[in-house]
């Protein structure tokens, strides 16, 4: 990854973070456990899906047949 794209990274998951932490319930937000809970949840059920799909779209449009090996 370059240093661009960390960047651009970082701040497309700072973004996402911020929508995540807007549409969990306050009472989750009050300690560091509740908090790493949430967003376990959060990925477990929206950004892990989200990731998978595009790994998976990528992986069915490489052409078949040919091996870089």
């Amino acid at each position: 990854m370059t240093p661009s794209e960390a960047r651009q990274l970082k701040r497309h998951l700072q973004s996402a973070a911020k929508i995540l932490k807007a549409n969990t319930p306050q009472d989750q937000l009050g300690d560091f456990e509740s908090i790493e809970l949430a967003a376990r949840q959060h990925i477990i059920e929206t950004v892990g899906p989200a990731i998978g799909e595009v790994f998976f779209q990528q992986e069915t449009q490489k052409p078949s047949g040919k091996s870089d090996r």
